[in-house]
């Protein structure tokens, strides 16, 4: 039998990517058995579950600022939780100061790379988002717990029509993300200047203007398209014939997680995420703008190649790769927490 629990979620960031993606649907699929609060800033409101108690806080400031520990101390003996759950280095350094004066059991997650992990020390558990992550956190109890999300909802006929249209059977290359420089599409515009198929970037970000500038240097106006941000990447994904990532920094990429789901191949760079499932052919090394080309390349020219080596991975995607696998696992660690 399910033991209800009283769970508190803190965020510290105050963005829209993976990270707070990861944050929302846990909160959301643990409220479904259990007594959930959320710590996080205002602009994820609307994005609970009404199960979901809501504490807004913006803890956007530094780390070690007072008054914003003063307000986390008080938000957290209001809610007594059984456990608390830290996402990140920030909402976990500002735990790691506060568990001095709580008497809370305390697990984080690390979700990227990070040079700084002492803040990880405090922890009962620690979670990491990838096998690669979790290697930098070594002599401490850590589990690893892959990134998971829902089964895709079949997306419309008519739309995915939509979408296609202007391609006139060209094959399509996606990409997507927010634009910044981790994100590698600065160097994605590097390589595609010997690929001769149309690329679409769904996102926005401050290096918006940069990569328009470089669409313009390397004369590419008419094989790439900037599609801003989109609300239908689900269509997006149907659409395209490969997926490519070419970033220089993940932890456990989102997009990688919905291509394996919509059954579309990825081209990948060798970040945390990719290297743990992707097939070894359809790795590159990070920054090797030629390899990520002729790797793109080889891919749209053996459809059928990538057809066979990526089955037995988005069949594994289906399975281990699931927001209810997320969920099962984390509350696994949790109970090992609380029975000590």
């Amino acid at each position: 039998m399910q033991v209800r629990r009283a769970i508190c979620q803190v965020l510290a960031g105050a963005e829209s990517g993976g990270l707070e993606r990861h944050f929302i649907e846990l909160c959301n699929a643990l409220a479904e058995r259990h007594q959930v609060t959320a710590i996080a800033h205002p602009l994820h409101a609307h994005a609970l579950d009404g199960r979901v108690h809501f504490v807004p806080l913006d803890l956007s400031g530094g780390r070690f600022n007072p008054r914003l520990l003063l307000m986390l101390y008080r938000a957290l003996r209001r809610a007594a939780p059984d456990i608390v759950h830290t996402h990140a280095n920030k909402a976990t350094a500002m735990l790691a100061l506060l568990k001095p004066v709580l008497s809370l059991s305390f697990v984080a997650t690390l979700h990227n790379h990070k040079s700084r992990l002492w803040m990880f020390r405090s922890c009962d558990a620690v979670i990491a988002v990838s096998p690669s992550l979790a290697d930098g956190l070594p002599g401490r109890q850590v589990s690893v717990i892959p990134n998971g999300i829902a089964p895709p909802v079949p997306v419309d006929a008519a739309r995915l029509a939509g979408v296609t249209a202007p391609l006139a059977g060209q094959p399509l290359v996606l990409a997507a993300g927010r634009l910044v420089r981790a994100k590698g599409f600065d160097l994605l515009l590097a390589a595609w200047q010997t690929v001769p198929a149309p690329l679409w970037i769904a996102g926005e970000g401050p290096q918006r203007s940069e990569l328009e500038a470089l669409i313009h240097d390397y004369r590419l106006q008419d094989r790439v398209t900037l599609l801003g941000q989109r609300d239908d990447i689900d269509v997006l994904m149907e659409a395209a014939d490969l997926l490519v990532l070419p970033s220089r920094r993940e932890g456990f990429p989102y997009v990688l997680l919905e291509a394996l789901h919509h059954r579309l191949p990825v081209v990948a760079t060798r970040v945390p995420g990719a290297v743990d499932v992707l097939p070894q052919p359809w790795l590159v090394p990070i920054g090797d703008t030629a390899a990520l080309a002729a790797a793109v390349s080889r891919a749209l020219s053996d459809p059928a190649r990538l057809q066979t080596d990526f089955n037995a991975v988005w069949d594994r995607a289906g399975e281990e790769l699931s927001l209810a696998s997320m969920v099962q696992r984390t509350e696994a660690v949790y109970r090992k927490v609380l029975h000590g």
